[in-house]
């Protein structure tokens, strides 16, 4: 009998973009309900946290109904893909009446980029005179989180076997440093800072520590992913990407536009270098130059790395469609990120547990100018 392949997901976030992860996990759960794969660890921060924590609640859900054994699993799956479904149509809902101008603008355009709709331009003249947001995702987050999650951080602090440990990020603006809240430390106001903008008077409160959106630090959260890879035995993670690596085209010239792409670079940037780490070990590992860890403890494994992404069909859509969650977006990005599943799993199975299909080192010898200092 075949085992599945075990591996870990990570979420990167994006604003409503993060719904591209939606279609992903979409196309993933059903390899989940045919044997073929298990997901032992979730990672994410922002909007791709909100959409880890839906599925690991899922899963917790589903895992206490009754029913054969033989069927948990798919129990399990299904339960994680309604909650994650659950989660953006209440996002949407919630949107809509709170009478978001970004959602009747997306509504009403032709195409998914509103960046020149009259909403953004009255956004872009508005600037520091319009209200703070409560998260990235608008106020209405908490209500969504009482109406989806109630049972938030219960739920969690039991654990259910077949379902997958959960690790969402936020950014410690006094300490300079990344706080991880697992399983059942996550709590609806970890996920409200995880999304936090940082604004004057936007950060989340916890424990008397101020927090702002974890993409600063971890955009998505990896070598946690990877220490629960070297619990599990497993090799594979799965890396879920919004914000594209490069764009083309004139530089940004509005001040949103401007904050926008340096978000990009310096969630980006966090994303590299945890890679960078990832594949420093990976090297070391292959050369057998780390030295066998003490008793109890578990052995460094060779990390594969895989990627899936529509970068350039995510650039396309511009800046303020992000905070646009409308229902009819929303079905496009999760489309989006099924058919981006359905492109680039062919070529990741074959390779799980064996390789990378994600070729990191050319990313990160071009990002990091790696080379830059070696003679020619």
């Amino acid at each position: 009998m075949n085992h599945p392949h075990k591996i870990a997901l990570a979420l990167q976030g994006g604003g409503v973009h993060g719904a591209f992860a939606w279609g992903v996990l979409d196309g993933l759960l059903d390899q989940v309900v045919a044997g073929k794969v298990e997901i032992v660890g979730i990672s994410g921060a922002s909007s791709g946290a909100l959409t880890a924590t839906a599925f690991a609640y899922g899963c917790h859900e589903g895992a206490g109904q009754p029913g054969p054994a033989t069927a948990r699993t798919r129990r399990i799956a299904e339960a994680g893909r309604d909650k994650i479904r659950e989660l953006w149509e209440t996002i949407a809902r919630a949107a809509f009446w709170s009478g978001n101008p970004f959602v009747a603008a997306a509504t009403l355009s032709t195409g998914w980029n509103i960046d020149d709709s009259a909403a953004a331009r009255w956004a872009d003249v508005a600037g520091s005179a319009s209200p703070v947001a409560e998260t990235g995702l608008g106020g209405t987050l908490s209500a969504v989180l009482r109406e989806v999650m109630p049972e938030i951080p219960a739920i969690f602090a039991l654990p259910q076997a077949g379902t997958p440990s959960l690790v969402i990020a936020a950014t410690d603006i006094s300490e300079g440093r990344r706080k991880l809240f697992v399983d059942g430390a996550v709590s609806p106001a970890a996920l409200r800072a995880s999304s936090c903008k940082p604004a004057p008077f936007s950060a989340v409160e916890i424990d008397g520590h101020l927090y702002w959106d974890g993409g600063y630090l971890g955009n998505p959260p990896l070598t946690c992913l990877a220490e629960r890879l070297r619990e599990t035995e497993a090799n594979d993670l799965v890396l879920v990407t919004i914000n594209p690596l490069r764009r083309d085209g004139p530089p940004p010239r509005s001040a949103r536009h401007v904050v926008d792409r340096l978000n990009e670079l310096t969630f980006n940037a966090a994303l590299i270098h945890e890679i960078n780490t990832i594949e420093t070990v990976n090297r070391l590992v292959d050369a057998k130059m780390i030295a066998d860890p003490p008793p109890g403890h578990h052995p460094f494994r060779h990390i594969n790395l895989h990627r899936i992404e529509a970068d350039t069909e995510i650039a396309a859509l511009g800046v303020y469609s992000k905070e646009a969650p409308a229902w009819e977006f929303l079905v496009h990005l999760r489309d989006m990120g099924r058919r981006a599943f359905d492109q680039a799993w062919p070529t990741i199975e074959p390779a799980l547990g064996k390789s990378s299909t994600w070729d990191t080192t050319s990313v990160c010898d071009h990002i990091l100018s790696r080379k830059a200092i070696l003679p020619p």
